[in-house]
C-alpha cells in the first residue's frame, strides 16, 4: 500500500480529519493534503510523528512495499 494511502486510511479510522492531524504532528493541513494526495513525501522528523500520531512503525508507514499493521 502506499504511503499516501496509509496517512489516509490511518487519520480516518482514528477519526482525524486533514486539519486535527497537522495540528497533531505540527505540520500545514496543505502539506499533509500534498501527503495523501501522493504530490510529496515528509521528511524524516515529520514521518516519524505522522507515525506516532498514527499508532504504526514509521518504517512500515513510510515503505510502499509493507502493509500497515494497525
Amino acid at each position: 500500500m502506499k504511503f499516501s494511502n496509509k496517512v489516509k486510511y490511518l487519520r480516518i479510522k482514528h477519526g482525524y480529519t486533514q486539519l486535527e492531524l497537522a495540528e497533531l504532528t505540527n505540520i500545514t493541513q496543505p502539506a499533509l493534503q500534498a501527503y495523501e494526495a501522493g504530490k510529496a513525501k515528509p521528511l524524516k522528523n515529520t514521518a516519524i510523528q505522522l507515525a506516532k500520531v498514527l499508532g504504526v512503525n514509521v518504517d512500515d508507514l513510510m515503505n510502499d512495499e509493507k502493509e500497515i499493521s494497525a
